[in-house]
Parts: structure tokens; C-alpha cells; sequence
């Protein structure tokens, strides 16, 4: 879509032209054209048992009804070739992703036989990414005043760098995110990802990203700040990295010196709720039961 308003709240409806052909209604709003206060929601791995995951995004919905989009770091589906995967996927969440943006990253389960085509029919992406990659596996996009950098850890990390330290660097945002699947750290030594630690860490540390938004562990885990790979001083200083798992398969967890808080086999699923003010963030993540389970302010 072209010509589109800032801060404008338009409706619409999908059809095929015929008389009966056609949904209803409903509307989307677009991003504020200067800075202002938002949330937005960040989710993982919904994968299995989308219909209870149906219900996790609808109690968000309640709770953060003025969430902007909702951010998915990768497993939307358990098969990602599968049609029938991606209706359930989008039928669980009916009534809200006609109303909010999905900003995904690809998962492995989405990479199923190698390559992501179903999920890249299902998605219009911005294509701002890597010219050495296909379009829409990465990608950038801000909001109010921060942005956004949506990775595909599943190809090799070293084709995404260059682009991403050219893109952070180039960055006005007060907050800055990274998006994607396997996690950097991980709640378990056999589930590490060095790669992405070697590669993508070291950038992260450079530019002072302020979270990464990651999937695949199935145990919620929150980092120290970190950089060097170390604990750093405050989040001022470094990078925290978080883990969410909002699906029904869950693995134990090895707890790691850089763990500041974690659950593991949790019965409940987790949806995490980020608000951004001005110089504040405030993070939080909930149960299916809307019990608060972690919290963390940072102020710049």
C-alpha cells in the first residue's frame, strides 16, 4: 500500500471482486509520523498447540489492546510447508492480525526443506535487506523512535553482518532491537548458537543494541547486559537477551552464569509486553493467566 497517512486508522476489506467474495471489515492504523509512546508485543515459538496459543494471543490483546504489532522471533508453525499449519496459525489469532501487524523472523520450522517459500507467501515484508540474500528473510523497519533488525538465523550469519553494521551504524533510533530465531545465548551449553555469538554479539556491542528478541530454546531466559560476551556493567553498557516460548513444548534448562532470570517447564505460556516512552522502557512478561512472571525498566 501507498499513500498512506501517518497516525491514521483506515479500514478495509479483502475480496476477489465478486459479490460474495469478500471479508469484513475491519482496520489497521499506521505509525505515528513523529515520536511517541508505544507498545508492542513479542512472542516465540507458538509451533504446537495453536489453539491454546489462540487463547494467549487474544488475553494479550485484552490486556495491551493498543499494542502496535506483534513480534514473532520464528516457529509460527511446527510445518512450515504446510497450508494447513498456516490457516491454524492465522485462524487461532482471527480478529487481531487483521487489526495488528506480524512482524516475523523465520524460524527453522519455517525453513523446512531448506527454504522458507510458504512463509514468504504468507508475509509482505519490507525488502531492505542484504542484497546477497533473498529478499524478506531480513530486513529493517522503525517505529516511533526506535528500530527494528529482523535476521534469518538459519543461513549463515556472516552473509547478514556487513549489512547489519551498516545499518545499525547508520540508525537514529534512541532504542534499538534485533529479531531473530536461534538464540545468541541459550539456557543450555548444547543448545548455544557460537555462530551468531562471534558474529552478530560483537555489532550488537558496537552500536549499543538494547535487546535482542530471540526463539528456538522453549525456556524463557533473560540475560544480564551483556558485552564481550561477559556480564556488563548496567544496561547502559550492554545488550540483554531474552528468549520467549509461547507454544506447549518446553526443555529443561542448564542454568548459565549470564541467566539473570529464567523458567523452565513452565505449564503456562508467556507473552512479553515492551512499552516505550521517551528515554523509558518497560518490559514485562505474563502468563496465560495474566500473572506477571518478570520485569525489567530501562531508563537511558
Amino acid at each position: 500500500l501507498t499513500g498512506l497517512e501517518p497516525d491514521t486508522t483506515y479500514l478495509y476489506s479483502v475480496g476477489d471482486g465478486s459479490g460474495d467474495g469478500w471479508s469484513e471489515m475491519a482496520e489497521f492504523t499506521t505509525a505515528p509520523g513523529r515520536t511517541e509512546p508505544f507498545s508492542f508485543v513479542y512472542m516465540g515459538d507458538a509451533q504446537n498447540g495453536l489453539e491454546r496459543w489462540g487463547s494467549l494471543v487474544h488475553n494479550a490483546f485484552r490486556q495491551r489492546p493498543d499494542a502496535a504489532f506483534y513480534i514473532m522471533a520464528g516457529d509460527l508453525v511446527n510445518r512450515g510447508n504446510e497450508r494447513d499449519d498456516w490457516d491454524s496459525f492465522f485462524h487461532s489469532a482471527r480478529g487481531i492480525y487483521d487489526r495488528r501487524p506480524v512482524v516475523p523472523a523465520i524460524g527453522n520450522h519455517e525453513n523446512q526443506g531448506g527454504h522458507p517459500g510458504m512463509y514468504l507467501q504468507m508475509f509482505d515484508l519490507p525488502k531492505n535487506g542484504p542484497e546477497s540474500i533473498e529478499p524478506e528473510r531480513a530486513y529493517t523497519f522503525r517505529y516511533s523512535n526506535a528500530e527494528f533488525f529482523v535476521l534469518d538465523s538459519n543461513l549463515t550469519p556472516e552473509s547478514q553482518s556487513a549489512w547489519l553494521e551498516n545499518a545499525l551504524k547508520s540508525s537514529t533510533a534512541t532504542w534499538k532491537f534485533a529479531v531473530y530465531h536461534h538464540p545468541a545465548y541459550s539456557s543450555s551449553p548444547d543448545r548455544d548458537n557460537p555462530g551468531i555469538r562471534d558474529h552478530w554479539t560483537p555489532l550488537f556491542d558496537k552500536y549499543h543494541l538494547d535487546m535482542a528478541l530471540q526463539g528456538h530454546d522453549h525456556a524463557y531466559l533473560r540475560t544480564y547486559p551483556m558485552k564481550d560476551q561477559k556480564k556488563a556493567g548496567s544496561t547502559a553498557e550492554g545488550t540483554v537477551y531474552i528468549v520467549s516460548v509461547s507454544g506447549t513444548k518446553y526443555y529443561e534448562q542448564d542454568p548459565r552464569e549470564y541467566i539473570e532470570f529464567g523458567m523452565t517447564n513452565v505449564s503456562t505460556f508467556q507473552v512479553l509486553d515492551i512499552q516505550i516512552s521517551g528515554n523509558r522502557l518497560v518490559y514485562r512478561s505474563y502468563d496465560t493467566d495474566g500473572k506477571l512472571r518478570d520485569n525489567l525498566i530501562i531508563e537511558k
